[in-house]
């Protein structure tokens, strides 16, 4: 027969084992709570940027001032209304496709949807006004990203000669 020192032992031995097993638990689902929310976050302060963006789409007086004090060439208070929403509509995309490039690396989206958003970002890419848009934004973004668009806008230029 086992003693009852044995079987406190035992027992005692089981319930340590349980909540630690439990806390262990606990500390991952925290863990993977605190990512989601600093995702959200992330994807709340980037949609506001894209609403930010918009409304100078919608303006495109306000876009004029905001991008006159850019420095660019490209960029006069004399653009026309409809350089201007172009413009605006370029940059909108410029960071709707940043966004599809991060969920890419963070392998949220897949290969195959990933490539329909660089076909897109190609096309992009060989509208006049997206190299400006890209030297007018190069340091805001995500680095990997500003590289990668570096590389498209440069296969087209070796592309058209």
């Amino acid at each position: 027969m086992v003693d009852t020192t044995t079987l406190v032992v035992i027992s005692t031995f089981v319930q340590t084992v349980v909540i630690t097993i439990t806390l262990a638990v606990f500390v991952m689902q925290f863990r993977s709570q605190e990512k989601s929310i600093r995702e959200a976050s992330v994807q709340g302060l980037i949609g506001r940027y894209n609403d930010s963006i918009s409304t100078l789409v919608s303006n495109p007086e306000l876009a004029l001032s905001f991008f006159a004090t850019s420095g660019l060439p490209e960029i006069s208070q004399d653009m026309k209304k409809e350089d201007v929403m172009v413009y605006t509509h370029l940059m909108l995309n410029y960071g709707i496709l940043e966004e599809a490039f991060l969920l890419y690396q963070r392998r949220w989206i897949s290969e195959e949807d990933w490539k329909q958003w660089s076909n897109y970002l190609e096309r992009l890419a060989r509208h006049p006004m997206f190299a400006s848009i890209h030297d007018l934004v190069r340091g805001t973004f995500d680095k990997r990203f500003e590289d990668y668009v570096s590389g498209k806008i440069s296969s087209n230029r070796t592309a058209t000669g």
